[in-house]
């Protein structure tokens, strides 16, 4: 497989994303406004000082300049605010990723969290409890994933408004820790959110949508998810934070125990920019698996079935912000596809083959929202193609499991349980999917169920031109 330079690719993710926190930091924080004055004024200072240089008190004024800047920059050599810094004073900062929720003095494991009352009312659930395949947890229905596959069209609406998600500064110390990592580079691109829930689906309201950015996803789906620990003088561990605490849920009485569930405004407190997944079915009939390496900002080291990642705002403008949403979302399901498999000379083809197939939210992540589908590729020999960064995407190969038939993506699920195969969970869910539309083959189908199954068949396995 082909390969671009990682180090040159992450040399130019770390610049942009530390000017992308410089400015976030600018926007938000007015402390750090007043410490970036104070730096400039004392580089002012500075280079008066060198042109007007012509006796012995400007050597002592310059002096008190320079000295003034090394006060604000700290021996770390920061124009971040202290509180900010990943390392201070001798104590590094560092976030893990919690398994557990921290809600009124108590702490709650994920797989105790309920689904929105709204969602859980149109069948929302966890479709792979107790499976094994993840230990992450999805909420999907699939009722409404019948409805966005048969709708005439994915109507949409959008919202134009900003949005400020920082509570605390903590989060901005998250961030700060997470845009300074030096294995996984992140910046702040503009991406299309969710902005509500999908259970207005079935009665053919549009779903709402705004702009958001990278950043604010960090700030809140990722940051609410984690703890930050700190390593002190004595190099023992501590937690300084647990940022679960802002997770967006309340306690519940549930069969006579007490259970978290997301609450019903939970969109307002957390990004929700859309995430997509495309499973990749090859002109072979085997479904793609890219082995995702260190430098994968989200399931690093698993395995994706086809490409994924987040909905730019971009795509949605691109398409042509069509009335149907499922001509955008294909879109950014084959853009993540062409990229990670380093196939844009075929980009028109692979979004011509592609069909949005269903919904879930990502819990762990705050209930984030994640649209999956299908690729039917033809003619692309996938094993002579690159990656678009030798650290996210760092192999190729094809699943052996023949896909002749609908059913045969039971046995794909099953080739995943039989050898232990860590599988992101958007690959995961839409490989669920495929799954369960299988199914929609039994004599007590409904009619919707029966219909959705022959679309998807002669989608996949029907002769084409």
């Amino acid at each position: 497989m082909k390969t671009k330079n990682p180090f040159f690719l992450n040399f130019l993710r770390n610049i942009k994303g530390r000017f992308d926190l410089f400015m976030v930091l600018m926007r938000w924080d007015r402390v750090y406004r007043k410490e970036i004055t104070i730096v400039v004024m004392a580089l002012l200072l500075i280079t008066y000082s060198i042109i007007d240089m012509d006796d012995v008190w400007d050597y002592f004024a310059l002096a008190l300049e320079f000295g003034i800047l090394m006060l604000q920059f700290g021996s770390e050599m920061s124009v971040l605010p202290p509180k900010y810094r990943p390392l201070y004073a001798g104590v590094r900062y560092f976030s893990q990723t919690c398994t557990h929720v921290w809600n009124n003095k108590r702490s709650f494991p994920m797989t105790d969290i309920l689904p929105p009352k709204a969602e859980e009312e149109c069948g929302f659930h966890n479709p792979i409890a107790d499976k094994g395949y993840s230990t992450e947890i999805p909420f999907a229905g699939d009722r409404i994933d019948d409805r966005i596959m048969l709708t005439d069209a994915l109507r949409w609406q959008e919202e134009n408004r900003e949005v400020n998600y920082i509570t605390s500064n903590l989060q901005i110390l998250y961030l700060a820790l997470r845009v300074g990592t030096k294995t996984q580079h992140t910046t702040n691109g503009t991406k299309l959110a969710l902005a509500g829930m999908v259970d207005g689906l079935l009665e053919d309201k549009p779903v709402t949508l705004r702009k958001s950015y990278y950043f604010d996803a960090l700030l809140t789906n990722e940051a609410f998810r984690s703890r930050l620990i700190r390593r002190n003088l004595r190099g023992h561990e501590e937690i300084y934070s647990d940022l679960s605490a802002y997770f967006p849920v309340r306690q519940e009485q549930v069969d006579g125990r007490t259970g978290l569930r997301i609450t019903p405004d939970f969109y307002e407190k957390v990004s929700g920019h859309i995430g997509v997944t495309t499973l990749l079915l090859t002109d072979t009939g085997h479904i793609g698996m890219l082995h995702q390496g260190a430098g994968k900002v989200i399931d690093a080291r698993k395995v994706g079935l086809g490409g994924s990642g987040s909905m730019d705002y971009g795509d949605f403008e691109k398409a042509g912000r069509p009335e149907d949403l499922r001509d955008a979302l294909a879109y950014g399901m084959a853009r993540e596809l062409a990229e990670e498999t380093g196939t844009k000379a075929h980009f028109d083809h692979l979004r011509q083959n592609t069909m949005v197939t269903g919904f879930f939210r990502w819990v762990d992540r705050c209930a984030k929202p994640e649209f999956v589908g299908i690729t039917r590729a033809a003619g692309i020999d996938f094993t002579e193609e690159g990656a678009i960064d030798g650290d996210e995407i760092v192999r190729f190969e094809e699943m052996p499991v023949t896909i002749r038939k609908m059913k045969d993506f039971q046995k794909a699920l099953a080739y995943i349980r039989e050898n232990g195969l860590k599988i992101s969970l958007s690959s995961l869910m839409a490989l669920q999917r495929m799954v369960t539309i299988a199914g929609y083959d039994r004599p007590d189908a409904t009619p919707q169920q029966r219909q959705v199954y022959e679309k998807m068949t002669k989608f996949l396995f029907a002769p084409r031109d």
